[in-house]
């Protein structure tokens, strides 16, 4: 059979280290893994560089682009699995309308073979909608896995264990993200999300409006709260699709504030000693980390929908001068007897990893899949050929991007072009391979090769 598995992801700080959870599992289960960007699997399937396998995607419905690349994909015997990293279990709305019209459409189901769940909420909710399909998983999600006690060490070992601070987790990816709110509109319509959702259109231009206004008072109190604390630190992280400089521009002179964007947010939250938020999914994160959790509502949310499930498992504040007062007496929860409800919309108190759910399908998948139990020798990548191809064809798209930017003068939107990921540091990520193993208490008898500027394979070394 095909033992090739890969693995894709968007942005890089938010899921990366998760699906090297996954990878780390997989490759211990003598799985071929290859985790990377949407982009480098397109190109390496197009020049046929890539044999069968499964792929596994972040999300199933955007627009045309990717359902075509999913076509040619299970045309050239590919297997395609989900798990929707948006995932829209914090929002209050209905679930039909938020999620699974605009992000789960059923053409592209019926091109998937297996579909992960983040808790019973979204599993109940799919299964009931598409009655048919026998291809719904209760599974939990990876990222989860890591915010489990049993990854404490990975995040305690980080130099903000040193330092006590207050984490403010920034989420306006509406209102100050590096695309305008008319780009961001535009897209989602060329997309097609609001044809398969108009309502979805109509609560995220109400949201857009939301935002503005709470992030406005969240720039108030951040700059009170520095006047009033001196002493205290506060740790600001934008959302990975923010635009920095506003945060740089509005904070630089605030001496006790810090713009943290770098790394990954777990490590912030684990050693904060409160996290503070506004319908955020830190707070599911923060809770399931068992750490306290503030939800900021300095404008009235009456009418809004997104991440308003937050309201139940946090203590919720709605004006600064309480906020403040908050602070001041360290008068911080934890919810304890909402942990049942939290595992409903994210499985967290199972003792069995989602990535050990997920890694046990993808054998079974393969397993039975007739045309790689067919063709299992000649189902094994040439991996030279695609480092090879990748040197060259990395090396021309870099040069050619910065000359033509370079040409325009326009060379400013490197940034934006290059926001959601990071360039992939090898010693870094077998650092953080040794960790995980640790953590999950297995040897660590893997080998790591970068094939690509945005591409890792991941496998068990040879004996």
């Amino acid at each position: 059979m095909s033992n090739n598995i890969y693995i894709y992801y968007e942005f890089f700080k938010r899921e990366f280290l998760s699906n090297l959870l996954l990878s780390v599992v997989g490759a211990k289960k003598d799985l071929n893994i290859y985790i990377g960007t949407n982009k480098v699997f397109n190109t390496l399937h197009e020049k046929k560089l890539i044999l069968p396998g499964i792929f596994h995607t972040k999300s199933l419905s955007h627009g045309v682009k990717k359902t075509n690349f999913h076509k040619k994909l299970v045309k050239d015997k590919f297997m395609i699995t989900s798990i929707d990293q948006e995932h829209g279990v914090i929002d209050k709305g209905n679930f039909n309308d938020l999620f699974i019209k605009p992000r789960v459409y059923p053409d592209d189901l019926n091109l998937c073979s297996a579909y992960f769940c983040w808790g019973s909420f979204d599993y109940k909710n799919l299964s009931e909608k598409f009655k048919s399909k026998k291809i719904f998983y209760l599974t939990g999600s990876p990222r989860v896995d890591l915010w489990k006690k049993d990854f404490d060490k990975i995040w305690k070992n980080e130099k903000t264990k040193k330092e006590k601070y207050i984490l403010f987790v920034s989420n306006f990816s509406f209102c100050n993200n590096y695309y305008s709110y008319k780009q961001i509109i535009d897209r989602k319509r060329e997309e097609n999300y609001y044809i398969r959702s108009p309502i979805l259109e109509k609560e995220e231009k109400k949201y857009y409006q939301y935002q503005k206004k709470t992030m406005k008072k969240f720039m108030e109190f951040i700059k009170k709260f520095s006047k009033k604390f001196p002493n205290k630190i506060m740790y600001v992280r934008p959302h990975p699709t923010e635009r920095l400089d506003y945060w740089v521009k509005n904070l630089k002179n605030y001496k006790n504030i810090f713009i943290k964007d770098d790394g990954d947010i777990s490590a912030y939250i684990r050693n904060a000693e409160c996290i503070i938020q506004n319908g955020c999914t830190s707070a599911m994160e923060s809770y399931i980390s068992n750490v306290p959790v503030i939800n900021y509502v300095p404008i009235n949310s009456k009418n809004q929908i997104f991440g308003e499930f937050i309201k139940k498992i946090s203590q919720n504040v709605y004006n600064e001068k309480r906020l403040l007062n908050l602070i001041n007496k360290k008068n911080y929860k934890i919810l304890d007897k909402k942990k049942y409800l939290v595992n409903k919309r994210m499985l967290f108190l199972d003792k069995n990893f989602s990535s050990n759910k997920i890694i046990k399908t993808w054998k079974k998948l393969l397993k039975r899949n007739s045309h790689y139990a067919k063709n299992k020798s000649n189902l094994k990548n040439k991996n030279y050929k695609i480092f090879l191809y990748l040197f060259f064809y990395d090396l021309y798209m870099k040069l050619t991007t910065n000359l033509v930017l370079f040409l325009k003068g326009k060379l400013y939107l490197k940034k934006i072009i290059y926001h959601k990921n990071e360039k992939i540091n090898v010693p870094s990520i077998k650092h953080k391979i040794e960790e995980i193993t640790k953590s999950l208490n297995i040897k660590n008898n893997l080998s790591v090769t970068q094939l690509g500027q945005d591409i890792l394979y991941i496998s068990l070394k040879k004996k």
